[in-house]
């Protein structure tokens, strides 16, 4: 079979305004989305833009990132907005994030703090919020990212071409196995992965919680 040697990649979204396309670290490894704004989120919040450090952490969120989920809660927290900060936590698989402990204090807290009204309001809202960011609509945010993009050598959106060689300016090389391999593990065997080393939501947390404000709330609530 014939191979080409692609030096240019086109990726087109459709449907989508902006939507972050297809990139590559120095190794060869896609740079997933929720990756992406992650990063982007902890940046701002460094810089101080902290709207659109949470419009970040929510665009990761919608590709099922955990870790996006909980700076979510913790900046409702942040705002003692408790019932959001206990429905976004409440998205979170436990079992697939590295400091479950962590998340099961901070959400105890809150349950201490709050009434059975607010506790009951809160599943509410976590149902509402699961269908854009439960299992299955994530599932299909990531299959939805790989569908419109649209290769060098095919018209077909989604498709990865067999032939498919990008050569990085790193000089690594993926091909159109490598890619679907990668594009596959991404949308149907989720895992988060910081990309820079193991990381865990002690590490990246940007966010102080004040406490004693935590416990001080709704004291007036029945």
């Amino acid at each position: 079979m014939k191979k080409f040697t692609l030096l240019l990649l086109f990726v087109a979204t459709v449907g989508m305004a902006k939507d972050y396309g297809l990139h590559f670290d120095d190794r060869g490894n896609i740079i997933k989305p929720d990756q992406h704004y992650l990063w982007k989120g902890i940046d701002d919040e460094k810089d101080g833009f902290r709207q659109s450090a949470f419009k970040n952490f929510k665009k990761a969120a919608e590709f099922g990132n955990f870790h996006a989920m909980s700076l979510v809660a913790l900046y409702y927290m942040q705002d003692q907005d408790y019932l959001q900060a206990h429905a976004w936590f409440n998205l979170i698989d436990l079992a697939k994030i590295p400091n479950r402990a962590y998340i099961e204090e901070i959400v105890g807290n809150l349950e201490q703090i709050m009434s059975k009204d607010q506790l009951k309001n809160a599943q509410e809202m976590k149902g509402t919020l699961a269908e854009t960011y439960g299992a299955y609509p994530t599932l299909l945010r990531r299959e939805e990212w790989k569908k419109n993009m649209k290769f060098t050598g095919t018209h077909i959106k989604g498709y990865i071409p067999n032939f498919l060689r990008i050569q990085l300016n790193s000089g690594a090389v993926v091909t159109g196995s490598d890619l679907k391999e990668q594009m596959e593990k991404f949308i149907y065997e989720y895992e988060f992965s910081f990309g820079q080393g193991e990381v865990t939501l002690d590490e990246i947390e940007l966010i102080e919680v004040d406490e004693d404000a935590a416990k001080g709330a709704d004291d007036n609530e029945p």
